[in-house]
């Protein structure tokens, strides 16, 4: 095989790294897993992310005979979301006192698999944490993605108003579907009954359903309470097949897969009782610059110092083209 990368080290770094380093701290990126694998959407190119929209009907139309006259007048029906782009990178280095006592291949791919597997380790923490946040500066930067904290909620609900550039209180058909609890509420069956279905649209019902693990927890124990715990059948009998292969646990809702993602309780106005979200991922695109996926830029060398520098870079933003098909309840307490 040719060896790739701009010098020796690149080379090294991106051949002979594997994933044995063993996680101790980082959180599960379910959520950020389940989109990488099955939404993710290579764009290439353009100043920002557009996304057209139908929000109303034609205002004319209809049943007529002989020489009736149509009416053509124009119609006015859609609307553009923009989303920017939003970027993030994990940077890392090796000096040349490493490098002399790590002078073999061997000794040097031992070194970069650590370091360079917490590297994309921390990337994908960092995405996974701005997937949940809002991407406004009230719970994330504004620098970071559109996340579901800035998505799944109504313009009088939600911190922010204004969501892929459109204003929710002027476009209430860009609202989502969020059913408000208080924090005394008890979870049970019915109320979850009414935020699914308050999320459904003809043929369309929420595909997946995200919360903390202390809702997760709630959940299950409705059904071992009961003494009807088969009713939330767990793996293997009652598994997502994307999530069992990468060792996620599930439980089922309306035969929708609940998963737990510690993230859901990072960057919420109420962190104690996580949210319970409720999405439709035919309308959620994962997007992802082809220039920027996961990218391993070349080792530089300062001009001042005697070390090597490398830079992970990943570019894109969460998108959604249907927010009033995702839904969730916040915040059941007990």
């Amino acid at each position: 095989m040719t060896a790739i990368g701009a010098n020796t080290i690149t080379s090294i770094a991106r051949h002979f790294i594997m994933p044995q380093i063993t996680d101790q701290i980082y959180g599960s990126n379910v959520l950020l897993y389940r989109l990488m694998k099955g939404n993710k959407r290579m764009v290439q190119g353009g100043t920002q992310i557009e996304v057209p929209l139908m929000y109303k009907r034609f205002t004319t139309g209809g049943a007529y005979s002989g020489y009736d006259v149509f009416d053509t007048t124009p119609h006015d029906t859609i609307r553009n979301a923009v989303f920017n782009w939003k970027q993030h990178q994990v940077t890392w280095s090796v000096d040349g006192l490493t490098m002399l006592k790590a002078d073999s291949p061997l000794a040097i791919a031992n070194f970069l698999t650590l370091q360079s597997q917490q590297a994309y380790m921390e990337m994908a923490e960092n995405l996974a944490v701005g997937l949940l946040g809002d991407g406004t500066g009230t719970t994330t930067s504004t620098k970071d993605i559109d996340g579901l904290a800035g998505l799944v909620g109504t313009g009088s609900t939600i911190g922010n108003q204004t969501y892929g550039g459109l204003d929710r209180t002027t476009y209430t058909w860009w609202d989502s579907s969020v059913t408000g609890v208080t924090s005394t509420d008890t979870m049970d069956e019915a109320t979850l009954m009414t935020a699914f279905t308050a999320a459904q649209r003809g043929g369309q019902s929420p595909t997946l359903i995200v919360s903390g693990q202390d809702q997760w927890n709630r959940y299950w124990a409705l059904g071992a309470a009961s003494g009807t715990a088969d009713r939330f059948p767990r793996q293997p009998e009652g598994h997502d097949n994307l999530l069992y292969s990468a060792g996620f646990t599930n439980l089922l809702f309306n035969n929708v897969p609940w998963v737990a993602d510690s993230h859901v309780t990072q960057g919420v106005v109420n962190s104690s009782n996580s949210r319970v979200y409720m999405l439709n991922e035919n309308f959620l695109h994962w997007i992802v610059s082809p220039r920027a996926d996961f990218y391993l830029k070349p080792f530089q060398e300062p001009h001042n110092q005697d070390a090597m520098v490398a830079s992970l870079l990943w570019a894109g933003n969460l998108v959604c083209s249907n927010p009033d098909a995702q839904g969730g309840v916040f915040n059941f307490n007990a």
